[in-house]
């Protein structure tokens, strides 16, 4: 059981443990009970032979074998590693979740027991991810002193981001961002599931966001295991993997507490109508017995690969799921009782300059998009358009406008409208060195929109990232990205401090709902 759950210096067999475990369970069939009493020994004398009498010590001894046993088995689906720079590495283990599940079986105390360490583990999770943005700002600063220390004239790294909203924006970063070009956001490994009523009330179906909480390994898969890029040091696990930054890290137990978060809930409904604890609600069962599909799969009731499918899949808690998805901030509230900065600038509408924080600035206008301008403040340049615009705020999105030469009262004409939580912004660096003074921020959009905004042209690269689920049923970002120009270094830096500030407080927002719904008791 040490191995199973990972403890001290069996860690390294972990993997190969559990899966060891799981071939036992399926080989058992239909008589995995009798695995559950080999596992829990002291079951097979809960109630003992008339004969038999068990002194309160013998008693306590067996309770705490039957606990210790559930816990090994119930942390056991969560894998640790450390990368070689001392970073906490994790991942979800499904074939362990899929061998606790079978074990459990029909034993409601178990179950409940199960469902209780799960929650636990969910929670001490999330506590550990809350806490990541403090330790990696904390790091940035000692490795920026350090450099700073080296050289009494070089000048500190200015940070936009307010030390107020940096760990919530960290956070939405965890989630939102890629850890590398190569791979999906964490928010990219949920799917659209179809839960629907087992006696086929199609007014009874809904549409929820999940993912695959369990899978099955078959000998391959175990032999594979023996094959896997870890070194054991020092009694910890350490992963070799090349890309294992902080940010992965990071990424990993987003990724984990998301799953612990479906996984949790997956076992919360398992527990009978009739538990005294959570009380009686026929609704439970009923949420129990309903069919999980992906949306894209087409329902086949005769072959039952459905219910297979239905068996290994869970839906995310609401709460977690409107925190990460609900990108209007505000949908529990009707259209007119929205503040001004909530209802988006739209294209032609009128957006007033005075008073407000305004950046000059020009965009390349391809054929796709010179239908938006009017034409009067559009300059052509060895054959390519450029456009005079203002970056404005209004409220909690970001308008560029073009000069409106008709109105006499500092007005502009809005070209197209986004929203701060979901852009990205950076400086680009490869035109330090470039002869003109003109200087170019790169502006990233991504939100579950298929549509991009205007003047964002779709990233070509994000739509070839293959996702872990089925294919139209996985969630996806749809991300696009524009360059805006400014007249020189200086103007750039200033818009680049301002709207990255602002981007930062956006999603900080977003971040702060997320780290409300992790640390949620369920």
């Amino acid at each position: 059981m040490a191995s199973v759950s990972g403890s001290e210096e069996m860690a390294c067999l972990q993997s190969l443990a559990t899966r060891a475990l799981h071939a036992a369970v399926v080989s058992s069939g239909r008589d995995v009970p009798i695995v559950r009493r080999i596992l829990f020994a002291s079951r097979l004398q809960d109630k003992p032979e008339p004969d038999q009498t068990l002194s309160a010590d013998s008693s306590e001894k067996k309770k705490d074998l039957q606990t210790n046993t559930l816990e090994s088995l119930c942390r056991g689906v969560v894998n640790k590693s450390v990368t070689y720079d001392g970073r906490w590495k994790v991942r979800f283990d499904k074939v362990a979740a899929k061998t606790l599940v079978d074990v459990l079986s029909d034993d409601p105390d178990l179950i409940r027991a199960a469902d209780s360490i799960v929650n636990d583990v969910r929670m001490e999770a999330a506590n550990f991810l809350v806490g990541l943005p403090a330790i990696l700002d904390s790091t940035t600063k000692s490795k920026d002193h350090d450099a700073n220390s080296v050289s009494s004239t070089s000048k500190p790294k200015s940070n936009p981001v307010d030390h107020q909203h940096i760990d919530a924006w960290l956070l939405d970063r965890f989630f939102f961002d890629q850890p590398d070009k190569s791979s999906i956001s964490v928010v990219e490994n949920l799917c659209y599931l179809k839960e629907e009523d087992p006696d086929g009330d199609e007014s009874k179906t809904q549409y929820r966001y999940g993912l695959e909480v369990l899978a099955s390994a078959s000998l391959s898969d175990a032999s594979a295991v023996l094959c896997e890029d870890s070194l054991l040091i020092d009694n910890m696990v350490v992963s070799t993997a090349a890309k294992d930054t902080p940010f992965v890290c990071a990424a990993s137990w987003a990724l984990v507490c998301l799953t612990l978060d479906a996984f949790s809930t997956r076992l919360s409904k398992m527990i009978p109508d009739s538990d005294p604890i959570r009380g009686t609600s026929s609704s439970k069962k009923e949420s129990w017995t309903k069919r999980l599909s992906y949306v894209s799969e087409e329902s086949d009731d005769d072959n039952g690969e459905g219910v297979a499918t239905s068996y290994f899949l869970a839906h995310v808690s609401s709460k977690f799921s409107i925190a990460m998805l609900d990108e209007g901030e505000s949908s529990s509230s009707s259209s007119s009782s929205k503040k001004k900065g909530d209802v988006q600038p739209t294209h032609g509408s009128r957006v007033n300059l005075i008073g407000k924080t305004c950046f000059p600035c020009v965009c390349e206008v391809s054929r796709q998009f010179a239908h938006l301008f009017t034409g009067r403040t559009c300059v052509s340049n060895e054959g390519v358009q450029w456009q005079s615009l203002y970056l404005v705020f209004v409220g909690r999105w970001i308008v560029l406008a073009e000069p409106d030469r008709e109105s006499s009262g500092g007005e502009g004409r809005v070209i197209t409208s986004c929203r701060l939580a979901c852009l990205a912004i950076k400086k680009d660096t490869a035109l330090i060195n470039n002869a003109t003074p003109a200087r170019r921020l790169l502006l990233a959009h991504s939100s579950l929109d298929p549509r991009p905004p205007a003047l964002f042209v779709r990233d070509a690269g994000s739509s070839r990232r293959s996702s872990p689920n089925l294919g139209s049923s996985g969630l996806r970002l749809t991300r696009s990205r524009m360059d805006l120009w400014f007249e020189d270094s200086n103007a750039a830096g200033r818009a680049w401090k301002v709207l990255a500030g602002k981007i930062a407080k956006a999603r900080a927002r977003r971040g702060a709902r997320l780290r409300a719904a992790l640390l949620a008791p369920r």
